[in-house]
């Protein structure tokens, strides 16, 4: 066998002679052997590293498609609420002490400096009521900052994804330059061998210099390269990328005609509808009245005596003209806000340009692949032929450098493949590892209770009925069963109402129990039947203020409204159920007295032809009173023109520091939400 392949070698070495065009040297026999000796070494080697990558996980059959793990960076929907603890403030009289001195000294300019007083102290309380320093003004201030703040975690969300994406290409780089530098590593021990193996042919006059010098410069560049890589290597860094990804199918990308462009500017609309609820409470602050009421105590100081008096008194400011910067800031936003559709179009070029690039690399890196298979075949064939007389060791070493050249280039295409895959991703808003907007940003109505009629009961399904509450995140309703029969449906109907997570209060909307100071006696039958019917709570809508006799008998109805809410509210803590009541805007404050000192849950019936500011003022006493953990500002839905009219009223009452909201009543919810 060793005879074979000396003669093989000489019969190489031979051809290679007469293709250079060389002169015939002398070369002893021994000199020969060893060289035939080294070049079987190399073949020998060469093999073995050729072997270990073709049976290596790398090159066989690819797994399905690799899961990114996800980053853990995301915003809370907390992040995004109100904060109530300095709307709180709300409740606080902002009060100033100010004192005053003035000494005239004698003699002065004229003779009249000294007609009134010769010296003068005042000192009092400022009741800062309207305008700048009053706690009118303190909500609206902080309703601004709330919104600045929104804003700004809208620029952290951002941060965040970006910060999210680079770390994910950090280690999509780090996992593929670490098997670039094991591929380049076998490559150099191979380049390395034939190096050493050209040096020892250049002494015996078989390869001259430049051939030396060519076959160097494989070896430099190889390992150069190598060492490069090493060199910003972060080997600090925690890979948490697998490497599964080397040979997992390479994926797919949503297609540019399937994804929401209206999503990708969402965040965009979000920012812009803050800036103009911003610039709305700025210019409605710029506009309000300032009102600052003085009571003081005054002594003056008289050439002829001293004389001392109390006084009250009042400055008034009205702005009467509009600035011109908030006319430039609305035309600003309005611009901007035009130019969102410009932005969806930038959006859908972008990415029709990163899909296009993506599929043509994909296609490179199959055809490599494909190229992979054919070379694997042709290192296989032969070497299984090398005990041949054909056999040739450098066609099979040529073959195998083609083959790990083959592979660094999958290697490198492959690692470009996924940080556009990641790009295209993060661009499209396909990315799943950061929470997206619309998991922390409310876009949708805010109120979770509402009330069903026993007339809408009866004519829809339990079924479409937990649907609708659903779709608008119901999670409290007050049911009038009326005149049921069908208690059967009911029973089911709360029953699918607590699997959804649905709390289901006993509607009971009887203004005759006002009628007489004996009402509760009536009232606490049907509160029995309640409680036996398996009602989570109570909810009375009790209306006295409809009677033809209300406006002259206010106080009377106020008291049988405290004797019967009061006598409930023991009822359901002896019974333990929860009780809440319906009130109008004008409720007695005795009454809100009266409810907010039983801790009972108030639902404001906010609904009639005045404005949402008007019924914002008109419902601020009872509201200071109930405080705003024991209230909620109900809306009536026929009241609104659209869903977007309804959810603007419910930021205009948010930003007033009203936290809980609900809706009146399902059957005019039906069909007004998209």
């Amino acid at each position: 066998m060793r005879r074979k392949i000396l003669i093989l070698l000489i019969l190489n070495f031979f051809i290679f002679f007469n293709a250079q065009n060389k002169s015939n040297l002398s070369i002893n026999s021994i000199s020969l052997s060893t060289l035939a000796t080294e070049y079987h070494k190399i073949y020998q080697s060469a093999k073995e590293i050729i072997s270990k990558l073709m049976t290596t996980p790398d090159t066989k059959a690819e797994i399905k498609n690799y899961d990114f793990k996800p980053s853990g960076l995301s915003l809370n929907k907390s992040d995004f609420s109100l904060h109530t603890k300095s709307l709180e403030q709300k409740n606080k009289i902002h009060l100033n002490w100010v004192s005053d001195m003035n000494y005239n000294f004698s003699p002065g300019f004229g003779d009249e400096d000294n007609v009134f007083y010769r010296a003068r102290v005042s000192s009092g309380l400022d009741w800062l009521a309207l305008g700048e320093g009053s706690s009118k003004n303190q909500r609206m201030q902080n309703s601004l900052n709330e919104r600045v703040r929104k804003i700004d975690l809208l620029e952290k969300l951002k941060y965040k994804k970006e910060i999210s994406h680079m770390a994910d290409l950090d280690q999509v780089r780090m996992t593929f330059d670490q098997k670039k530098i094991s591929l380049l590593s076998d490559y150099e021990k191979i380049l390395k061998l034939l190096n050493d193996f050209t040096i020892n042919q250049n002494k015996n006059g078989l390869k001259n210099d430049a051939e030396t010098a060519q076959s160097k410069y494989l070896l430099d560049k190889v390992s150069i390269e190598k060492k490069s890589l090493e060199s910003l290597l972060k080997t600090e860094d925690k890979n948490t990328v697998t490497k599964e990804i080397l040979t997992a199918e390479i994926p797919d990308l949503t297609p540019v005609e399937n994804i929401n462009f209206n999503a990708l500017v969402k965040d965009k609309e979000f920012a812009l509808k803050m800036e103009k609820e911003i610039l709305d409470i700025k210019n409605k602050r710029d506009k309000q009245i300032d009102l600052r009421l003085k009571f003081r105590y005054n002594y003056y100081s008289t050439l002829s005596n001293d004389r001392n008096f109390a006084s009250v008194g009042a400055t008034i400011n009205l702005p009467v003209s509009r600035n011109k910067n908030d006319i430039e800031s609305e035309n600003d936003l309005q611009a901007k806000k035009n130019t969102l559709q410009d932005i969806q179009t930038i959006y859908r070029d972008k990415l029709s340009t990163m899909f296009r690039e993506y599929y043509l690399l994909k296609s490179e890196i199959e055809i490599l692949q494909s190229e992979s298979n054919y070379l694997q075949s042709e290192l296989k064939v032969n070497s299984a032929n090398e005990k041949s007389n054909t056999f040739s060791p450098a066609y099979y070493l040529a073959t195998a450098e083609k083959f790990l050249n083959n592979q660094i280039q999958i290697c490198d295409k492959k690692s470009d493949l996924y940080e556009k895959y990641l790009e295209y991703r993060m661009t499209s808003g396909t990315d799943y590892k950061t929470e997206g907007l619309d998991s922390v940003v409310n876009y949708d109505n805010a109120g979770q209770e509402t009330y069903i009629w026993s007339s809408f009961f009866t004519n829809y399904s339990n079924t479409y009925i937990i649907d609708q509450m659903n779709h608008w995140h119901v999670n409290r309703v007050f049911l009038s069963v009326g005149k049921v029969t069908d208690m059967a449906k009911v029973a089911d109907f709360m029953a699918m109402a607590s699997e959804n997570n649905i709390q289901v209060y006993r509607l009971i909307g009887e203004n005759s129990f006002a009628k007489t100071d004996s009402g509760f006696v009536d009232l606490q039958i049907l509160l029995e039947e309640a409680k036996i019917q398996g009602f989570t709570g109570i909810h009375l809508d009790i209306e006295p203020h409809t009677f033809d006799d209300y406006k002259t008998n206010i106080d009377l109805y106020a008291q049988r409204l405290i004797n019967l809410f009061t006598n409930s509210k023991i009822w359901c803590n002896q019974n333990n159920m929860d009780l809440g009541v319906s009130v109008p805007m004008q409720l007695p404050a005795e009454v809100a007295t009266a409810l907010h000192n039983n801790n009972v849950m108030t639902y404001i019936m906010a609904y009639d032809v005045l404005s949402l500011d008007k019924k914002l003022n008109k419902t601020l006493t009872i509201r200071d009173i109930l405080g705003p953990d024991y209230y909620v500002w109900v809306f009536r839905i026929n009241d609104f023109t659209d869903f977007n009219d309804l959810l603007n009223a419910e930021t205009t009452v948010q930003s007033e520091g009203v936290t809980k909201l609900g809706y009146y009543d399902l059957s005019q919810m039906n069909n007004f939400k998209p």
